[in-house]
């Protein structure tokens, strides 16, 4: 059987209002992560149905069971699991965000979230007290109001609209007029509604292995003042305004949890959501003191404060700046449309199963075409002030991010073109060092030697190109040496790398780790300096060689029980992988859930304490002897030598006992032959990209992509985004209108999506069958919530009876 992932980095625009649209999106496509989990929990099979799956669990269903089914048809010929493990949002999208990913992280609930929304995302419950405007307040402005409501009739289509805009813009005027402390209380709730993480520590949306992480935007509206190296004058200072809160889950293969969105971090997720939300002129700027007030007058406590503030603020205070001083204002101020935070998120994820990756992205609002030949007139005054300020930023297009995306896949299929033209001759390589075909039983000693003859032989055939390889390992480790390093030394400007780097440069030189020319020497007992160098530091090396193993491992898994590999099952690939992932992971600086993530883990509070006196004993920078002494400290606690014969001895024992032969065979071609590989495209290439080495499709959820439900009358635009999408918060129909297309819209567009990754060739009908089925069990259910007389279900249901 074929076994893939489909996998969402989803990007979450921001909207204002439209924040309860984008609910009902997340809340589907939550619906279908909890199908596709469904559907692999079964140890002995997959099971018949979504209830099935989950026979203990109260909590309710209701489209989830069409995911299922739609999943579950795909068998047996192919198994499709659906994951989101990269979340990125701003503004309103913050808030969706930081809500989904606790959900994923902990398989909690999400349905208690929508009463929240409806009920809490009001005008009416979002006004400060002291702003409310009474029955006389302002009466002036109520003829005005009258005279406008009049005029301008879909601005304000019904009684509950004027009332309420009659009450906002008679309320307190030059303050900003929502609750900042209201709409954290309403977060709050949320959040503890969603369920207690403690109750099933680990339970979780997500496989073991695969992190997720979550990116909120927001904007410090003071900024911080960053020094950036130059030539003359030597530093220049910057304030940077820009700043990114950054949480993380991943389960380890052992069973280890780490995470961020425990109920002890609840605080700091709410806190970068508010912030994310704060609009200008609507909220207040946000401070960490305002979370800490509010939970002090709750009586909640915020176990998780010191960590919030680790993972989030590092660079504050390298900088020396105050981040409980920091006011924090609305995310999409400078960045609406964070595409660039999934990205960077999406390098480097493991990879289990081949991989089909998407770029999945909300856009509530989006850009109509304007008719051809048609010309804007000039702007007036404040037209040109408001769009500089707030709507030409807010709607930048995101043409640079998916031009990258586009590059990124040309890459990738250059490299892959690289690897398939040169694979028989590295499989000719290997049988040479072997002397002929892989024995049955390998021993340990024999795949060392077998290693050792692959570095010498890739080494002689790849010429004097061989020194240049060499030269751009040796520069790769020192440039991570100096990172690693460079806080150890405490200083605060970004000149401190730089210049660690060029002490580390002149003590290779003077060690002779970099020499005029890099020669093996003729007494391999006494390896120069630079041989010895690498193998003691050259981690990337190691980490690359592993990556690319696990993604060889992965190739064999759509060939499993087929032809020569008819004896090699998924469960022993899995098992493989799963120790190679684990040796991955202790290698120093590798991210994960271990100590280990910074390649100064392994050692306590007081060798952090010796390790920083040290660096800092001889002034700004270190000498030679004092750095011989450093790095000497670090091999002897990074044991990399080890760490490679433990890889050797993973192929010795598991390859035997793991795999049949046309798979040991294979996965032993790519351990041996790696030192080929590395050489042919590291210096070309520097294997970008290596976990995940697949292309990345963009798909969205907008109205308009909603083609079935459009052609049966739904709008294009949705009622929240009157008022420059303040429109939702005056009108409980317009939320519960928007809320119910937001279901209805991603409910389409994941059909579309689990098709398209399926590969299933499906009649129209047969597409729009599954997608009615859809439609109705959301009718279904949210007649439940919202009763069967509510007039926004009335109007949402008859276009979907006219739809078949």
């Amino acid at each position: 059987m074929k076994e893939k992932e489909l996998r969402i980095a989803l990007v979450c625009y921001g909207g204002v209002s439209l924040a309860v649209y984008m609910h009902g999106v997340t809340k589907e496509l939550w619906k279908l992560v909890r199908a596709s989990q469904a559907l692999h929990a079964g140890r002995n099979g997959p099971p018949a149905s979504f209830k099935e799956a989950h026979p203990s669990d109260r909590r309710s269903y209701d489209t989830e069971s069409v995911y299922f089914d739609l999943l579950r048809d795909l068998l047996p010929d192919l198994s499709l699991r659906v994951l989101i493990d990269v979340v990125a949002g701003a503004s309103a999208g913050g808030i969706n965000g930081v809500l989904l990913a606790r959900a994923l992280a902990h398989d909690l609930d999400l349905e208690p979230l929508t009463s929240l929304w409806l009920e809490n995302a009001d005008v009416t419950r979002l006004l400060t007290p002291d702003s409310r405007a009474g029955k006389w307040s302002k009466w002036f402005m109520r003829p005005v109001i009258w005279a406008l409501s009049q005029r301008l009739e879909r601005l304000t289509p019904d009684q509950e609209v004027r009332e309420k805009l009659s009450l906002f813009v008679r309320s307190r005027w030059f303050r900003p007029p929502f609750d900042g402390k209201r709409l954290m209380e309403f977060l709050l709730d949320a959040s503890h509604a969603m369920g207690d993480s403690g109750q099933r520590p680990l339970a979780s949306l997500l496989p073991r292995g695969l992190p997720l992480s979550l990116h909120v935007t927001v904007t410090d509206f003071n900024g911080y003042t960053t020094r950036i190296p130059a030539h003359d004058p030597p530093e220049i200072l910057e304030r940077e305004h820009r700043h990114r809160f950054t949480f993380r889950y991943r389960r380890a293969g052992e069973g280890e949890v780490d995470s961020d969105f425990r109920d002890e971090d609840v605080p700091g997720l709410v806190f970068a959501a508010r912030a994310s939300a704060s609009y200008p002129g609507a909220f207040p700027p946000a401070q960490v003191r305002q979370m800490d007030r509010l939970l002090n007058e709750r009586g909640e406590s915020w176990e998780g404060r010191a960590h919030f503030f680790q993972r989030n603020f590092a660079e504050y205070r390298r900088q020396g700046a105050d981040p409980e001083q920091a006011s924090f204002i609305d995310g999409s101020v400078l960045n609406n449309k964070p595409f660039a935070a999934a990205l960077s998120a999406i390098a480097g994820q493991p990879a289990y199963r081949e991989v089909d990756r998407r770029i999945v992205y909300i856009d509530p609002k989006p850009a109509i075409r304007a008719a051809v030949g048609a010309r804007a007139d000039t702007p007036g005054f404040f037209r040109t002030i408001r769009g500089a300020l707030s709507d030409i930023p807010r709607n930048e297009p995101v043409r640079d991010e998916l031009l990258a995306i586009a590059g990124r896949n040309a890459r990738i299929e250059r490299l892959r073109g690289l690897l398939d033209a040169a694979r028989p001759r590295v499989a000719d390589q290997v049988r040479r060092v072997l002397g002929g075909p892989l024995p049955p039983a390998p021993t340990i000693e024999q795949i060392r030697h077998w290693r050792d003859r692959a570095s010498a032989e890739a080494a002689a055939q790849a010429g004097f190109a061989y020194e240049a390889y060499l030269r751009l390992k040796i520069e790769g480790a020192l440039e991570h040496l100096a990172g690693l390093l460079s806080p150890c030394l405490g200083r605060v400007d970004l000149g401190a790398r730089p210049a660690l780097l060029k002490a580390l440069q002149q003590w290779a030189r003077s060690r002779g780790v970099l020499p005029d020319q890099l020669d093996p020497g003729p007494n391999t007992d006494q390896p120069p300096a630079w041989v010895q160098f690498l193998r003691d530091f050259d981690i990337a090396f190691r980490s690359r060689r592993l990556r690319f193993l696990i993604r060889e491992l992965n190739a064999i898994y759509a060939v499993v029980g087929e032809g020569d590999h008819a004896d090699t099952r998924p469960p022993d690939l899995d098992e493989m992988k799963a120790t190679l992932y684990s040796s991955l992971e202790r290698l120093p600086g590798m991210s994960g859930a271990g100590t280990n993530a910074d390649g100064l883990g392994m050692f306590n509070a007081g060798e952090r304490i010796a390790l920083n006196n040290l660096m800092r004993a001889d002034g700004p920078v270190p000498t030679p002897d004092t750095l011989d002494r450093v790095l000497a400290h670090l091999a002897a606690a990074w044991k990399l030598e080890e760490q490679s014969s433990e890889i050797d001895e993973i192929f010795a024992l598991m390859g035997l006992n793991y795999l049949g032969p046309a798979a040991r065979r294979q996965i032993f071609e790519a351990y041996l032959g790696f030192a080929y590989w590395d050489v042919l495209t590291f210096s070309t290439s520097g294997w970008v990209e290596l976990d995940e080495f697949h292309a990345i499709r963009v798909d969205r959820i907008a109205p308009p992509d909603a083609k079935l439900l459009r052609r049966c009358g739904a709008p294009a635009d949705l009622r929240s985004a009157r008022m420059n999408a303040f429109g939702g918060f005056f009108s409980r129909h317009d939320r519960e209108h928007d809320y119910l297309l937001g279901r209805l819209h991603a409910a389409e567009r994941v059909i579309d999506l689990v098709i398209d990754a399926g590969g299933l060739d499906l009649s129209e009908a047969r597409i729009n069958g599954l997608k009615l089925r859809a439609f109705h069990a959301v009718l279904v259910a949210e007649e439940q919530r919202l009763g069967a007389g509510n007039r926004a279900l009335a109007q949402v249901r008859a276009w979907v009876e006219a739809c078949g």
